[in-house]
């Protein structure tokens, strides 16, 4: 890839490909500025019978135009369209698309894409994974935090009664599409949550792009497409440095799953309170990384210069530093208890298993199990540490 003496991808660079290897899968990462012409050429070649669209209303008044039109020319298409949020991950519409899908004469020919964020790529992933015990599956986010997180991993899965991701398997898709003019695009919301995901990766995996991040988010250019694409190569790089032996992400890999203990209990108190108008998965995560940090420094293990880089990032990049309005601490310790790392170690019945931080990209505890015991105390301590904070405004992303 050209770059500037600054790290950053130069404006020229309008298409590339990276292998990613988790396991033993590995698949192309095509990834671009306005680049969607190309991302038709490499599906021509793919010799499909149907292309099954999975996606949300609102994705697919922005985008589906162009691309729907492409793919006519190709082959017949199967629109599976929801109202977006995570009500289209649960067993009731997986079953929809499913008979959909197959009504419209889906085969093992077929083509299953994921068009748009984390939410109808997980759907897709397993609509793909089930149909005929799996045919092949396309990523094509227009999300940051999908381009730059959820596509980069073989999970696929939807949600249970009881809490997220709870059902589903594993599958390697056969290709990711991301056209980086598309991110750019994004309502400013949904393009923070994915840049959450990505600093996650810095401070957990990948400290060594913290300078260029902070940089970046000072001077308020991270939303342009060229500060996007350097980001979104920064985030597979950090990502398949975990995953490149761990296809399940449950060794090394678990280290992803850094500020996602209390960030996914956030976000689902949130969402039972409002639906979508909730604090968004990458805004939760953030949260998640600041209470995680603060438990990592009460025990003396992060020092307090890298846990107010933490503040520092969350802050700069306009993500939640409290808890949503009506969320309260009671309500996350509920909601924590079931979080889904549940069984990778043997806990006294006020624990969870959480990532925590030695130091900026070396998580505690085994490098092939980085999970540690936990107190509900310590996370209920860590909250109103959290939520007691004065913080000094700070500029954000956009």
């Amino acid at each position: 890839m050209t770059t500037s003496d600054s790290g950053h991808a130069t404006p020229e660079v309008r298409w590339q490909a990276r292998r990613i290897r988790i396991g033993d899968s590995d698949f192309p990462y095509y990834h671009g500025i306005d680049c969607a012409d190309r991302v038709l050429d490499e599906l021509a070649t793919m010799d499909a019978d149907l292309f099954v669209v999975v996606t949300d209303d609102t994705v697919l008044g922005l985008h589906g135009g162009r691309l729907l039109t492409g793919l006519r020319e190709l082959a017949p298409v199967e629109v599976l369209s929801h109202p977006p949020g995570e009500s289209m991950k649960t067993l009731t519409v997986l079953s929809e698309c499913l008979r959909r899908a197959l009504a419209a004469g889906a085969t093992r020919r077929s083509v299953v894409i994921g068009l748009g964020g984390g939410v109808p790529g997980n759907l897709a992933g397993v609509v793909a994974a089930l149909m005929f015990r799996g045919v092949r599956l396309v990523h094509i986010p227009t999300t940051t935090t999908a381009a730059m997180d959820s596509v980069l991993s073989l999970k696929q899965a939807i949600n249970s009664d009881i809490g997220k991701n709870h059902i589903g398997t594993y599958l390697a898709p056969h290709a990711v599409f991301t056209d980086v003019a598309m991110l750019a695009t994004l309502p400013e919301r949904e393009l923070r949550s994915g840049l959450c995901e990505a600093a996650k990766n810095c401070l957990a995996i990948w400290p060594r792009a913290l300078p260029t991040l902070r940089k970046v988010l000072a001077e308020g250019t991270l939303a342009t497409p060229e500060s996007l694409l350097w980001l979104l190569e920064e985030s597979i790089a950090a990502k398949s440095r975990v995953t490149v032996d761990d296809t399940r992400e449950q060794r090394g890999g678990l280290v992803l799953e850094y500020g996602h203990t209390v960030g996914h209990a956030v976000e689902l108190a949130d969402h039972r309170l409002r639906g979508a108008e909730g604090v968004s998965h990458g805004e939760a995560i953030a949260f998640g990384m600041l209470v995680a940090a603060t438990i990592s420094l009460a025990r003396g293990w992060l020092s307090p210069a890298d846990a107010e880089v933490h503040h520092e990032v969350v802050a700069a990049l306009g993500a939640p530093v409290r808890l949503p309005e009506g969320v309260s601490i009671d309500d996350v310790l509920a909601v924590v208890r079931d979080d889904n790392k549940r069984g990778y170690l043997a806990l006294a019945p006020d624990s969870l298993a959480f990532v925590l931080l030695r130091d900026l990209g070396s998580p505690a505890g085994d490098p092939q199990l980085p999970l540690v015991p936990v107190t509900l105390e310590e996370v209920r301590a860590a909250l109103v540490a959290v939520q007691t904070r004065v913080l000094e405004p700070t500029g954000a992303a956009r």
